[in-house]
Order: structure tokens, then C-alpha cells, then sequence
């Protein structure tokens, strides 16, 4: 009798996926509340950006000063205009929508680089996830703490980092559809993460690490590393390649500065090392927060942070290495972290800051995950221990957080900030000039100096302090500004034209006359220098070559209705009344109140004895600017050439009035 045999073919076992063991599955259902709470905890911690403005560090580049925002008539524009040697047309469309939206209020702005972020956080949600199947906790907190971490305000409340928020959020995008191919082996998911990759680095080039990070999750799924898993990423290799080439190649011609001269390598070495465990350090402890991260002083050592930090990297790098096998969310962290932020690690120098927060953007996605995995994994069995220390974090973040956007709320908080954290030339620098565009000039000086301290070669300063020296009508101490400015740059048509401006002042024509000409030699758009050149031909009683250079400025700035002005007024001496109504004319087009440009109009009528002309347009003028010496004078002559010598009367005395003191 044959024995019986039980059938297997009914019985099935579930699919494998590539999906390694994490630490616990004690864990509670997951629910649509822990997102929602990562959400509405970010949103409270950025309401001050709501109110804030623009600031003076590259938001007139990309917004307030920046034409190509201003329409969409040339689209191709976006794709052919790299903006401060970056290439990055999605991020200059997004401003553009904003534009339109709202021109230059800066609310619209800054909303939508919060709606971004918070789009961000619930993107980072959906990713850890759905990398670590089950771990809800882990998702949770490593999205609760993008979303309200302090290193991460500057990335959002900054308008000028839109290209991050953006990038970030495509980027996640595409991380999320690599995973789905990977589990489902399907390609329809492969190209939707190479799109989102596309659209990702066309916001900000900084999103040619994607190929990289794409082996961080073949590490963590446990693929199998063959030619395969290497020819599947040239699409994204060849598209990062190219984008790398453009961005090098706009960063050369917009001039982009390398600062390695002045550091050996025997201090350039730890830059690197420096940056990687100091983001580390900022992760736990957000404190002295700033905008500015200077290098450290050119002509003194290092601290003993530099020394140090080789030994931390070290560190982490072997962990990650005796872990990769048995617990592979901390060498995935680790690798996610350091290819992310390798880029920005100051290797090669460019600029003067040795660190910067924006670019804990992304790396931070790794460090949060490590510090949940942990948090889980140290509370295996109290997991409401790990939500409360989570939540105080969370809590203490959102205050922090809460508070260093104010620091972005203005360009002034801006920098005072900066100044009180870690301060440096730029600092001082950036406040000197808000106090300089309010008219503050004694005080810009002031700080301007003290920017001195830390960088005394910066010709820009020295030519601010001309300025500011000009105009508090210290000559002497202009001239000296300007020409030190010129010492350590010889090609500067600004400061040439600052210091003929003063020449000019204190009648030395001829030394007036050669640094115009100097600057124009220099830069022949530079349009001041051909206002200030026709000023000084005017002075001179030169019409003809006042009027070229007029001219050539309007040339420059057609919009300018005190050009046109100008223009006028030189017509008007030279006796050419007709020439000079139709110039202002077109001053009053631009500038339908410029009050000016109707007293220039009025004074050409009176050489014309159309004396009711004069009147009308000298009335216009007083509607518009009731103090004006100048314009009172021609009004009071009008009305006495018109023979109404009460009004002529009425008006002298009233500008007899005005002049007496209270």
C-alpha cells in the first residue's frame, strides 16, 4: 500500500522583497494623523516668513530687480538665461508665476516656497515608508523633523532658495518612483523617476547627486551590484553630466570666485572634513544661527574643531562600515548624508563661507532617518517612550524654528543676526548698506570699517565708503575711498566714476573728465558715467557734448524720466525751448508725476511768452510738489509776465513763507 503524499502545489509563499529587517515590528497602525501633525507643526513654525520681505542677498538678482520674471513673451528665455551662474529655468518660471500673481509683494513669494516645503515634508513621509515598510514611527519623526529642524528656515524662507525647495520636492518625487520600480520591477516607474530627475536638476543643478543617491536605495534593498544595476543609471549619469557642464560653464562666465589662493592645503584639507561634521554638530545642537558662515581668518590658525574633525568622519564611516550587514539603516544614513552634502563640502574653494544651512536641505532626510531608526530602536518595547522624546524634539524645533525666521523677516534682521552669531565682512557689510540705501551714512560707515577688520582688500567697500563719504560732503575722504578701491581693483568703472564725480564737485575738470572717461573706456554700458559726464559738460557750458551723453544714457535707461529731465533742461539753456518741451514731454510719459519735468515745460513756455502755457504746466508742477523753490520762482514770473501781478504777488509771498524758519 502506497503511502499517501500531500500536495504542495496549493500552498504558496509569500513574495520576497528586497526589503531588509528593521528593528521591530511593534508598532502601532499606522494612521493619516501623523502626517497631518508633521504638517500643521512645520506650518506654525514658519508663520513669521508670511510677513517677511525681500532681502538684499540675491533676491534682486532673482526677483525684485530680475526682467526675466516679468513676463512670459520669449518662454524660451528661462531655458537660455542662466541667473547668478545657475542654471535653473524651473526656478525662474516659479518666480515668474509668482510675478504674475502678486509683481513684488512678497507674500505670494514667500508662500509658495512654504507650500513647497510642506509639499517636502509629506513627500519625505511617503519615501521612508515606503523604503522602510511598517516603520510608521520612522517615517513620521524623520519627516516631523525636515519639516520643523531650524537649519532648514533659510532653504524656505529665503526667496532666492525657491531653486531648493523645488529641486527637494522633485527630487523626492523621483527617489519615490525608483523604489516603486524596484519593487515592482516595473519600467513605467524607472522613466517616471528619470522625469522627475529631469525636473529636479532643471530647478537646481545641485540635483546631480540623484544618480548617486540611487545606489544608497540599491544598497539598502539589498540589489545585486552588477553591470546591470551601473548601465541602468547612464540615462541619469549623461543628463547629470550635462547639467554639470552647463553650470560650470555659467559660473565661469558670470565670473564666480575661487578663494583658494589665499588658504594652503594644509588648511584646505579640513574644510571639507570641517563642514561634514559641523552640519552633523548643527543637527543636534541649532544654536548661533546665521545667514553667513565665514572662513576662518586668512593670517591664523585653525581651531581645534579643523583638527578634530577628520577623526569624526572616520568615526561615522566606520560604523556605517561594521553595520552595513547587520543593520544597514545606518550605513544607508550615513551614505544618503554624505553623498548629498559632498558637493557643497568646500573641497574646491568658492566664495567665503565655510559652511551654509540651506545645504542641510536634503542630507538632513538621512541624519533625521538614523535618529528615529535609533530612537525605535533603543525603545523596542516602549515605543511611546520614543513618540514623547519625539515629541519634545519635535516641540523644541518648532520654537526654534519659529524664532530664527524673524531673523528673516528683513534685510536689517537679517544681518543683525549675522553679526550677533558669527560676525564677519559680509555681515557688516550687508547691514552697512541698509543703513547706506536709508541715508544713514555715518553709520554705514561705521560698519563698513568694521568690515575693514576681516577683509581689508574688499574694493567694494572702499567704494561704498565714497559714497557715503560724498554724501555727507567729505571730499577729501571720498576721494581717498574711491582711490583705495581702485588699489586693489584696477578694472572698477564705478569707482572711476565716483571719483570724477567728486573731482567734478570740487571744479578739477580735467581729473573729472579722465576718470569718466576711464570708466566708460572700462564698461561702455556703464551709463552713470555718461550722466555724470553731461553733468559735468553742462556745468561747462558744453551743450552739444551734454547732450551726446545724455543721450547715450537714455540709450541705457529709457524708462528713467529724470534723464529725460536732464536732457531738458540742456535744451533749455542752449535756447532750443521747442526741443526741450517735446524732451520732457517724454519724462511725463514715463513719469506722469515727476514735477520737474512740468516746471522745465513751463519755464520753456515762458521763453516762448506763452504765458498761459507756462501757467498750466507750473500749476501741474505745484500740485505735484507745492515746495519746490525752483518751480514757485517760474510761477510768480509767469503770472507777472501774464499781468496778474496779485497772483504773481500771492505766490512770491508764499514762497517767502516756506523759506523762513519755523
Amino acid at each position: 500500500m502506497s503511502g499517501i503524499k500531500k500536495s504542495k502545489k496549493h500552498i504558496q509563499e509569500a513574495p520576497k522583497k528586497n526589503t531588509p529587517s528593521t528593528v521591530s515590528h511593534n508598532q502601532k497602525p499606522d494612521f493619516p494623523w501623523r502626517p497631518i501633525i508633521a504638517l500643521v507643526c512645520t506650518a506654525a513654525a514658519y508663520i513669521p516668513v508670511l510677513s517677511a520681505d525681500f532681502v538684499n542677498w540675491d533676491d534682486q538678482d532673482y526677483a525684485t530687480n530680475n526682467p526675466l520674471i516679468h513676463d512670459f513673451s520669449n518662454f524660451s528665455k528661462f531655458f537660455t538665461t542662466p541667473v547668478q551662474g545657475n542654471f535653473h529655468p524651473l526656478t525662474m518660471i516659479s518666480l515668474a508665476v509668482n510675478y504674475a500673481i502678486s509683481g513684488l509683494d512678497p507674500l505670494s513669494y514667500h508662500l509658495l516656497n512654504l507650500l513647497f516645503h510642506l509639499a517636502n515634508v509629506f513627500c519625505v513621509y511617503i519615501f521612508i515608508k515606503k523604503l522602510i515598510p511598517g516603520q510608521v514611527f520612522i517615517a513620521f519623526g524623520t519627516a516631523l523633523l525636515f519639516g520643523v529642524h531650524p537649519m532648514h528656515v533659510e532653504s524656505v524662507a529665503w526667496v532666492s532658495e525657491r531653486k531648493d525647495v523645488l529641486y527637494t520636492f522633485f527630487l523626492l518625487l523621483g527617489l519615490i518612483q525608483y523604489l516603486s520600480y524596484i519593487d515592482q520591477e516595473s519600467r513605467k516607474h524607472f522613466w517616471y523617476a528619470f522625469a522627475f530627475f529631469v525636473l529636479s536638476i532643471l530647478s537646481k543643478p545641485a540635483a546631480i547627486i540623484f544618480p548617486a543617491l540611487l545606489f544608497t536605495l540599491d544598497f539598502y534593498r539589498k540589489r545585486k551590484w552588477n553591470l546591470h544595476l551601473l548601465w541602468e543609471k547612464i540615462p541619469f549619469g549623461l543628463v547629470a553630466a550635462l547639467f554639470l557642464y552647463l553650470t560650470l560653464h555659467a559660473q565661469t562666465k558670470a565670473g564666480a570666485t575661487p578663494t583658494s589662493e589665499f588658504y594652503g592645503w594644509e588648511k584646505r584639507i579640513f574644510f571639507p572634513f570641517y563642514g561634514y561634521m559641523m552640519y552633523i554638530y548643527k543637527l543636534f545642537f541649532p544654536v548661533k544661527l546665521t545667514a553667513f558662515y565665514p572662513l576662518p581668518p586668512i593670517n591664523e590658525g585653525l581651531k581645534p574643531a579643523y583638527y578634530i574633525s577628520p577623526l569624526v568622519f572616520a568615526a561615522t564611516a566606520y560604523w556605517s562600515y561594521k553595520t552595513r550587514n547587520t543593520h544597514r539603516e545606518i550605513a544607508f544614513a550615513f551614505s544618503f548624508y554624505f553623498l548629498s552634502v559632498f558637493m557643497v563640502l568646500q573641497l574646491f574653494l568658492v566664495g567665503s563661507a565655510i559652511i551654509a544651512e540651506r545645504y542641510t536641505y536634503v542630507p538632513y532626510i538621512g541624519l533625521s532617518l538614523l535618529i528615529c531608526w535609533l530612537l525605535q530602536s533603543w525603545f523596542n518595547q516602549r515605543i511611546t517612550t520614543a513618540y514623547v522624546l519625539l515629541s519634545i524634539a519635535g516641540f523644541l524645533c518648532t520654537i526654534k524654528t519659529f524664532q530664527h525666521s524673524k531673523s528673516w523677516t528683513n534685510t536689517a534682521a537679517l544681518w543683525d543676526n549675522a553679526i550677533k552669531s558669527y560676525p564677519g565682512a559680509k555681515a557688516y557689510t550687508n547691514r552697512a548698506y541698509v543703513y547706506q540705501k536709508d541715508g544713514k551714512w555715518a553709520k554705514a560707515i561705521e560698519l563698513y570699517t568694521k568690515s575693514l577688520q576681516y577683509n581689508v582688500i574688499d574694493a567694494e567697500v572702499y567704494y561704498n565708503m565714497g559714497v557715503a563719504h560724498f554724501n555727507l560732503n567729505q571730499d577729501s575722504l571720498a576721494i581717498q575711498s574711491y582711490s583705495t578701491a581702485l588699489q586693489y581693483r584696477k578694472d572698477y568703472p564705478d569707482a572711476y566714476n565716483g571719483r570724477g564725480s567728486v573731482f567734478a564737485k570740487l571744479g578739477q575738470k580735467e581729473k573729472a573728465y579722465a576718470d569718466f572717461n576711464k570708466s566708460i573706456e572700462l564698461d561702455s554700458s556703464y551709463s552713470l558715467a555718461y550722466k555724470n559726464r553731461a553733468s559735468a559738460y553742462f556745468l561747462e557750458n558744453k551743450y552739444m557734448e551734454a547732450i551726446a551723453d545724455y543721450k547715450r544714457y537714455i540709450d541705457y535707461n529709457e524708462q528713467d524720466a529724470e534723464g529725460w529731465s536732464n536732457l531738458c533742461v540742456v535744451y533749455l539753456n542752449k535756447g532750443d525751448n521747442q526741443e526741450a518741451i517735446k524732451i520732457c514731454e517724454q519724462a511725463i510719459q514715463r513719469d506722469p508725476k515727476f514735477a520737474k519735468a512740468y516746471t522745465n515745460i513751463g519755464a520753456a513756455y515762458i521763453n516762448l511768452n506763452d504765458f498761459g502755457k507756462a501757467i498750466e504746466y507750473l500749476n501741474r508742477s505745484f500740485q505735484l510738489d507745492s515746495l519746490s523753490e525752483e518751480n514757485l520762482k517760474f510761477l510768480s514770473l509767469a503770472y507777472l509776465k501774464n499781468r496778474d501781478t496779485t497772483k504773481a504777488y500771492s505766490i512770491f509771498e508764499y514762497a517767502q513763507k516756506i523759506k523762513q524758519p519755523k
